[in-house]
């Protein structure tokens, strides 16, 4: 075999090699008869000849959820000459149709000029800002627009959970004693715990809110047992909460005031 059909055969693989990595484009998987996604894939050939590039937010159908950080991530793309959109969901999905052809083809376009992680740094500086501008709101996860990112922390917890505090079960059951007449959980379904509510500010100082028991036997279907021993356990729990300094829950790495409903689990 000849140098020169061996420096063919070499480019053909390597061209071959590189359209087998090219990205798959909203493009590539269009049906024929999906009329209106080759529409708006026009549209979007069109607008980007005219200098015309869009970001699009997509907030659902029924329930609107809209970005917290709009005029902030407006601003942003603005800076690099990309247009925001807030997009629907349609609420009845066709297998053989794509849903948002416009927005993908734009996002692909962005991702071509700018890289793949751009527009996700961008909605976490512009949600940064965004927290920084809302320094006196409390957030209590009621829904994805005050949810905080990671929630507050007792020393020692283990994991990220908003109502089991690892460290705090600890540091409660080292301190409690239970009485001799104390009636013990029985049964895999038996509930004892003592649930509490906490605001948290933004330095980790915690402050109880409210309290309450739930007890609750299965097997003879009792419930609110133990009643004289509930101040006993709440003059432990409170003061644990209250004079141990929580990591606060956290947006983009910010403290935040926070609402939280825990569990203390009894025996």
């Amino acid at each position: 075999m000849n140098i020169k059909l061996i420096l063919l055969l070499t480019l053909i693989l390597t061209f071959a090699a590189c359209n087998d990595k090219r990205k798959k484009s909203v493009e590539d998987s269009v049906h024929p008869s999906d009329t209106t996604c080759i529409k708006e894939i026009s549209q979007a050939k069109t607008d980007l000849k005219n200098n015309k590039l869009v970001y699009c937010n997509y907030v659902g159908n029924i329930v609107w959820q809209a970005l917290r950080a709009e005029n902030e991530m407006k601003s942003l793309l603005k800076q690099n000459g990309i247009e925001y959109q807030n997009e629907s969901s349609p609420c009845v999905i066709q297998d053989s149709r794509n849903y948002h052809c416009y927005c993908e083809f734009m996002q692909e376009k962005i991702n071509e000029k700018f890289g793949d992680k751009f527009t996700d740094s961008l909605l976490y500086i512009a949600d940064s800002l965004w927290i920084m501008k809302n320094r006196d709101r409390v957030f209590d996860c009621g829904s994805e627009s005050s949810c905080w990112d990671k929630p507050a922390m007792f020393p020692g917890d283990s994991t990220y959970d908003q109502t089991k505090h690892s460290g705090l079960q600890k540091a409660f059951e080292t301190l409690v004693k239970y009485p001799a007449d104390y009636r013990l959980k029985k049964g895999e379904n038996a509930m004892a715990m003592l649930q509490v509510y906490i605001d948290i500010d933004e330095n980790g100082k915690a402050k109880v809110t409210d309290t309450q028991f739930v007890f609750w036997d299965d097997k003879t279907k009792e419930e609110d047992y133990n009643k004289k021993y509930w101040d006993y356990f709440k003059s432990i729990a409170i003061p644990l909460i209250e004079k141990t300094t929580w990591t606060p829950a956290k947006i983009k790495s910010i403290g935040v005031k926070s609402k939280n409903d825990i569990f203390i689990y009894l025996k």
